[in-house]
């Protein structure tokens, strides 16, 4: 059998214009005024003789489906684009984002809509995002499969109040927290690797709600691997199940830290990759290229008490009306703030949804797209049971229905587990989308 298998790899910028805002506290939509670090979509295609498949990380929080209004679907629409200028069928393609913070708010917690700029905009961003799949697919090149592993830690820790107080160690030990890295290299004859994916879970969150737009963490580290891996073109950084794990110092809001944790990423992967380029690194035999998807109906939040807020809505509304210092109405405004979201989410998201779970094999590698901000337990339940060699968890995939809380989060309180547009589902949810992606492992490998 060949281990031969064809590669193609393209970036395309997409740093959005000071007219689309980011996601602040309050207001919620604030504007950039500048520029930090530029952000890309990276895409891969990887094409054998039966099957094309292609894979797009871009630097951005996240892609909520109904960003383009109701009735649409953003993931849908990108496929159909990728599907007509390409004809990779839009079933084989997934859209994955790094979740940095400091990118336009895609997810939806806001109407983005609101924006007399987004309009077209977002029209644009699809065109782009499918554009970066048109370029891959026309470099495709002859490539062998290498996978390896390695660990990262001193970059996240969980941030729940339940296990933060835990050393690193500990949280590790005890199922709280994955210091993994895995790495997919796309080596050449020559000796190269023209395409990395590098798989890795911490929030990026390093500078957040600040106004120059960034890549985070994640921008620098597929940055420096591409720099220092012979012959790479593009990085593709895919967030593993980080929807609990914090930078280990998230009191901070600095560009030394994004610069500091971007390069411990970095200098793993580099090193791993390094490892795999040598020629006593066998390549996978037979890289198979299989995908498998499932539409599953997660069911709705637990029951909030609407009256509660409804009390707390009045209660904030009052004080910002009476308000005496700035300091004073950013305070109240912030609580009315909060008092709507919680009633839009108990509202809207009491409701059962659909949600998509995706799977591509690629030879011995399992890419596993979740359209939520995983909690690190899901993600070490899958890979601890998938039957792939190697599993990339990778969140924030083909859409996003707020956080899937660990098994009895939301009797340890906090703020995933209180009402709001970032919570859209209950624990069943994380129970059942988890149990999905694990049934389409099975298939895919059986």
């Amino acid at each position: 059998m060949s281990d031969i298998i064809q590669v193609g790899q393209a970036r395309v910028d997409i740093t959005p214009p000071l007219s689309i805002p980011y996601l602040g506290y309050y207001p919620r939509q604030s504007y950039f005024m500048g520029v930090h670090d530029p952000l890309y979509a990276r895409a891969v295609v990887f094409a054998s003789a039966e099957e094309r498949v292609a894979l797009i990380c871009a630097d951005a929080i996240g892609f909520g489906n109904h960003i383009l209004g109701e009735d649409r679907n953003f993931t849908q629409e990108l496929r159909d684009r990728v599907q007509t200028m390409t004809g990779i069928r839009g079933e084989n393609v997934m859209l994955a984002a790094t979740h940095a913070h400091s990118t336009p708010e895609t997810l939806g917690i806001t109407r983005l809509l609101d924006v007399p700029a987004a309009s077209y905009w977002l029209e644009t961003l699809l065109d782009q995002l499918a554009s970066s799949v048109a370029m891959a697919a026309r470099e495709l090149e002859d490539c062998r499969l290498k996978v390896g592993r390695g660990e990262v830690f001193g970059v996240g820790h969980n941030r729940r109040p339940w296990w933060g107080s835990l050393t690193l160690q500990e949280q590790v030990r005890q199922g709280h927290l994955d210091p993994e890295l895995q790495l997919l290299v796309c080596a050449e004859e020559a000796g190269g690797a023209p395409c990395v994916l590098v798989n890795f879970q911490t929030h990026p969150v390093t500078v957040q709600v600040q106004p120059l737009v960034s890549a985070d963490y994640p921008g620098v580290a597929a940055g420096l691997v591409e720099r220092c891996v012979p012959g790479c073109k593009e990085c593709l950084f895919l967030q593993g199940a980080a929807g609990n794990i914090n930078p280990l110092r998230d009191d901070t809001r600095d560009f030394r830290d994004v610069t500091l944790y971007g390069t411990m990423v970095a200098g793993e992967a580099i090193k791993v990759a390094g490892r795999l380029l040598g020629p006593d690194v066998p390549p996978m035999r037979e890289p198979v290229l299989r995908v498998a998807r499932a539409l599953v109906e997660i069911p709705g939040l637990p029951p909030f008490d609407r009256g509660e807020w409804e009390a707390k809505l009045a209660e904030a509304q009052e004080r910002f009306e009476r308000a005496q210092s700035e300091q004073e109405r950013w305070q109240a405004g912030n609580d009315l703030r909060r008092a709507k979201e919680a009633l839009y989410a108990i509202d809207r998201f009491s409701r059962p949804q659909r949600a998509e779970v995706q799977v591509l094999r690629i030879g011995e590698v399992a890419i596993v797209g979740l359209p939520a901000e995983v909690f690190c337990e899901w993600g070490l339940e899958i890979k601890g049971s998938s039957p792939a060699a190697y599993t990339f968890i990778s969140e924030l995939a083909n859409g996003w229905v707020g956080y899937l809380l660990n098994r009895g989060g939301f009797a340890e309180g906090g703020y995933e587990a209180s009402p709001g547009p970032w919570t859209q589902t209950s624990e069943q949810g994380g129970e059942m989308l988890t149990k999905t992606a694990l049934e389409l492992l099975q298939e895919l490998w059986s």
